[in-house]
């Protein structure tokens, strides 16, 4: 895999690239795009993923701890990335995150 890509160049305001995979992000359970954005509004944490994904943004939205797996975005620009999928953390990945929280 290519070195992932870098999380300290990505907007503040707008950092998701958001295209033809809107349909694909949510076909498994109530979450939305508002939930994205609420993730990356929480300060969250960042863990290395498997490919496709670079990153897993993690972080707690009303109770919850929300995973969403970000690549890089397909259009070559560095301060976005495309969010490919929004998914309740399995276990694992919430004990971890509260033990770095």
């Amino acid at each position: 895999m290519e070195s992932p890509f870098d999380l300290d160049l990505l907007d503040d305001d707008d950092p998701f690239e958001i295209t033809d995979q809107l349909p694909h992000l949510f076909k498994h359970g109530a979450l939305g795009l508002p939930d994205i954005v609420d993730v990356w509004q929480s300060d969250p944490l960042f863990y290395p993923a498997t490919p496709p994904a670079h990153w897993l943004m993690v972080a707690e939205v009303n109770g919850a701890v929300l995973v969403v797996p970000l690549a890089p975005s397909d259009s070559g620009d560095a301060t976005r990335c495309r969010p490919i999928g929004c998914y309740e953390a399995a276990s694992h990945l919430i004990t971890l995150y509260m033990e770095d929280r």
